[in-house]
């Protein structure tokens, strides 16, 4: 059986990749759609933002997706605990299931609730719900494959850390992960973020990803595109990898290109080239403002530290959220 403290150590590592809470008030009434966002004109004064606001959405992406494989990894076919747990500076933790089998374990056709009430940990405070939907699992040669639906429900999390905005996340992650003996790959086809995709910036995503890391090789290719709408920038772009961004794992990427279009023919680009091609800790950025080829404003050394922590393109391994306790 999974022990009390193992329930909250696996809340606390999704709260720690920037998930918050928020109450599962059950479904609201409808609402009509927001009008359509006004598409932003990519200039000088915005193009770093808008080429933060893509790796910011996608990297929240992968992280509900690597909590959704953690879980089924840590918790698939394992007697579970259902009583709420204490979490360290109070509040409660606990799961909930959807039993297909009634056999108490997660098995494939299953959804896993994981939720937070109140719960403290360190400087955050949450009240909130995660769904973790097992499609299919299966073993394949030197390894398994996943098919899993995270959904995040009126996630919040506030924190007592100065300047620390609150965030509140609405999102479907639909993930299929396959690991063999010498790679891990994470495809979401398709996340939809309603709401929180990027702490301090209101605003709705849609973001595809494909992502492979070889083991054996130690490198890794990571494939994203999808639209995001930012309050801060005031409006909707478009945002696709022109070529993939690869690298060594645990590094930031050694070559790639995120291309983000914008209106009247703007489009800004993310690429390793120039000086930064030869500085892991940077990349170049430029802003072609109205499609005529012409860079209009760059900068030759933008730090990805900025963009994206590391953790994106550390192994999976390397993620682990929790260890599942000995009976």
């Amino acid at each position: 059986m999974i022990r009390p403290r193992a329930i909250v150590a696996l809340l606390s590592g999704a709260l720690a990749q920037g998930c918050g809470g928020g109450e599962d008030a059950g479904s609201p009434d409808p609402v009509p759609p927001p009008p359509p966002s006004p598409v932003v004109a990519l200039a000088a004064n915005n193009y770093q933002d808008a080429v933060r606001v893509p790796m910011k959405t996608s990297y929240a992406a992968y992280t509900h997706a690597t909590l959704g494989v953690s879980v089924v990894d840590n918790l698939l076919n394992v007697p579970l605990s259902f009583l709420p747990v204490p979490c360290p500076q109070g509040g409660t933790t606990g799961m909930e299931l959807t039993d297909r089998n009634n056999d108490s374990t997660l098995d494939p056709g299953d959804t896993l609730h994981l939720r937070w009430n109140a719960c403290r940990i360190q400087n955050s405070t949450s009240t909130g719900l995660v769904r973790v939907q097992l499609t299919d699992a299966v073993q394949i040669a030197g390894g398994r494959e996943y098919q899993i639906t995270v959904s995040v429900e009126n996630l919040q999390l506030t924190s007592s850390v100065p300047g620390a905005p609150a965030v509140t996340i609405n999102c479907i992650v639909p993930v299929r992960y396959t690991r063999t003996a010498t790679s891990d790959h994470i495809v979401i086809d398709g996340a939809a973020f309603s709401s929180g995709q990027i702490p301090g910036d209101t605003g709705t995503a849609t973001v595809v990803i494909d992502y492979l890391q070889d083991r054996a090789t130690q490198t890794y290719t990571y494939v994203t595109s999808g639209n995001a709408i930012s309050s801060a920038l005031g409006g909707e772009v478009t945002f696709a990898t022109a070529l993939p961004f690869t690298g060594v794992l645990g590094e930031y990427p050694s070559s790639g290109r995120l291309t983000v279009t914008g209106t009247a023919s703007s489009s800004a680009r993310l690429s390793e080239e120039g000086t930064a091609a030869g500085d892991i800790a940077a990349v170049f950025a430029a802003v072609d403002a109205n499609g005529d080829g012409v860079v209009d404003a760059s900068n030759a050394a933008l730090a990805w530290a900025t963009i994206v922590p590391v953790r994106l393109f550390t192994a999976y391994d390397g993620q682990v959220v929790i260890g599942v306790p000995m009976p």
